[in-house]
């Protein structure tokens, strides 16, 4: 294992911001290779520690080198400054790291910061970005892959989740990591994690298991896994969006990742003074919940669950 310095930015008042990456070298140089990228922002602590989790598992627990058969390098974290002030963003401008590539050398200094990363990145044949959602949710884990014209919809399930969301391309994705990855050639998607600020030791098993399960059917690790899912291509019209039409106590009866039918009670929003249920939300189809909104006070009109479509 060597460990690599990606970027180097001094600071006036502070340790300098150092990026560094874990590169494990394969033994055959005509096994794919691949990169892997933890976490990119503040708040995003499954991303760091199955990234960091990684790193430890390809150092101790492969008691053979030579089963290393590609190129793996891991990334565990990017943006220090926000973990450590518990921020979202880059802290001295607010700007999200992945809105900023390819980068510009020339440019802020979080252009600067993706233009260095991603030309360490570029060139690996697989791109595996380690993210959470950005809304107040609680979700399952989950692929997503963009539709760009330049994707692997194959290489993504062989992570074994049990959806693939094969999203279309917004105009803000095109400077996101992944998208950059594929246009340049690497076959890239994001695993997105649950943004709890605790680790649950099964939701982090099921994101390890996935990463180390693509590592071997993608002939880059020699190491025997247990097989996952057979991942349901889902796609943008398969998730059907449900809204409170209320404000108050959110209360839901369902947990995310629980199968559902149409109809079927999901929850309940509670008057938050009389104490009173004033609202009942019943599942929009036959499904899998994927995202449950994760505060207890949701205002009217609030996203409250994200449910995949099952059938078509």
């Amino acid at each position: 294992m060597k460990k690599i310095e990606i970027v180097k930015i001094e600071s006036l008042n502070r340790e300098p911001l150092l990026i560094e990456g874990y590169l494990f070298e394969g033994s055959d140089p005509d096994a794919p290779s691949v990169a892997i990228v933890g976490a990119m922002e503040g708040k995003t602590i499954l991303p760091l520690y199955s990234a960091s989790k990684l790193v430890d598992f390809l150092q101790n627990d492969i008691d053979d080198a030579k089963k290393i058969r590609g190129d793996i390098l891991v990334i565990p974290s990017i943006n220090h400054y926000a973990l450590n002030l518990n921020e979202r963003f880059w802290p001295l401008d607010k700007t999200d790291l992945n809105m900023m590539f390819p980068g510009y050398e020339e440019g802020e200094t979080t252009q600067r910061i993706a233009k260095c990363l991603f030309d360490t990145l570029s060139g690996y044949d697989y791109g595996i970005s380690l993210e959470t959602r950005d809304d107040l949710s609680n979700c399952i884990s989950y692929i997503t892959l963009f539709k760009s014209g330049y994707e692997d919809v194959e290489a993504a399930k062989m992570c074994g989740f049990r959806l693939v969301h094969h999203k279309e391309l917004k105009p803000t994705d095109t400077v996101s990591l992944q998208y950059n990855w594929q246009l340049w050639g690497t076959k890239a998607f994001s695993i997105v994690c649950p943004s709890d600020t605790t680790i649950n030791p099964n939701t982090a098993q099921s994101v390890f298991n996935g990463v180390v399960r693509f590592l071997s059917k993608s002939g880059i690790l020699d190491y025997k896994v247990l097989l996952g899912y057979d991942s349901n291509i889902t796609l943008d019209s398969d998730i059907k969006i449900v809204k409170t039409p209320k404000s108050g106590i959110f209360i839901p009866t369902k947990k995310v990742g629980a199968s559902v039918k149409k109809e079927e009670m999901i929850g309940k929003i509670i008057h938050s003074l009389e104490g009173n249920v004033i609202h009942r939300i019943f599942a929009p189809c036959d499904g899998v919940i994927t995202c449950v909104y994760k505060n207890a006070l949701i205002f009217e009109n609030a996203l409250a669950f994200r449910v995949a479509k099952s059938g078509r």
